[in-house]
């Protein structure tokens, strides 16, 4: 939930690299989203919501020392990189909302499912 979708929209495409696709309902309080890999995220405007930091988006990534230094270059504050018992390195952001983004490596576990 963000409280200013266009907001939000600005800072998902330009901080993330996401790119805005056609909504597969109707709504004007809502933006579709798709990354590169073919996920989606849905940007919802809920101005009374609050963020639920404890609850988290997980975007993993082949280069975690670079991707810190991205978001640090954008002004983003982040954790520091920490590493996991399987060995998987992870960091913490939020987005304007304080809706909280986690960027990590692969789990040194592979897929659990």
């Amino acid at each position: 939930n963000v409280k200013d979708k266009d907001a939000a929209l600005k800072w998902y495409e330009d901080i993330l690299g996401v790119k805005q696709i056609s909504k597969m309902v109707n709504g004007d309080h809502l933006y579709w989203l798709q990354l590169p890999s073919g996920a989606m995220i849905h940007i919802i405007e809920n101005e009374g919501a609050p963020s639920a930091p404890s609850h988290h988006t997980a975007f993993e990534v082949d280069e975690i020392e670079e991707s810190h230094k991205y978001f640090a270059s954008k002004g983003i504050e982040t954790t520091d990189i920490q590493t996991r018992n399987d060995g998987q390195r992870a960091f913490y952001l939020n987005d304007l909302d304080g809706n909280r983004i986690e960027i990590c490596t692969v789990s040194g576990f592979g897929v659990l499912v």
